[in-house]
């Protein structure tokens, strides 16, 4: 009887039994990335959330600094983990809350900036997409 519960390598060009190189895994520089984005974006946020509030036409400065934190966690998450998907995840569903956040402002008209509301919902659109990139 044989055992299966510890693999032999293989040799030559077959593949081994070894784990995968995360350091190689497909996707993992557009994670990167995204990561050191969420960092500066949550500085920016937590820093300067006024600012923000008058570009983003989102009237609620405390938000917007405690979606920078949000922000920060996930940058730091990404930028730590060998796998970084559950993290990636967890920046799409602060994605979803931005643009809800937008949606809301928009929709009852107390954006302070109907312009850079719609500026904003695109750019949280695409950094979406780029979230959701497979990996």
């Amino acid at each position: 009887m044989s055992s299966y519960s510890r693999p032999t390598p293989t040799h030559g060009g077959a593949p081994s039994h070894s784990p995968p190189d995360v350091h190689y895994a497909p996707g993992l520089k557009l994670a990167r990335f995204l990561g050191w984005f969420s960092l500066v974006l949550g500085i920016a946020e937590v820093v300067a959330p006024n600012s923000l509030s008058r570009w983003t036409g989102v009237p609620y400065p405390t938000l917007i600094q405690a979606y920078g934190v949000r922000e920060i966690v996930c940058g730091f998450g990404v930028l730590l983990a060998a796998r970084p998907a559950a993290w990636m995840w967890l920046r799409v569903a602060g994605d979803v809350l931005d643009l809800g956040t937008l949606a809301y402002v928009l929709a009852t008209g107390i954006s302070t900036s109907v312009t850079g509301s719609v500026v904003s919902v695109i750019a949280v659109a695409g950094v979406t997409l780029l979230d959701v990139h497979p990996r």
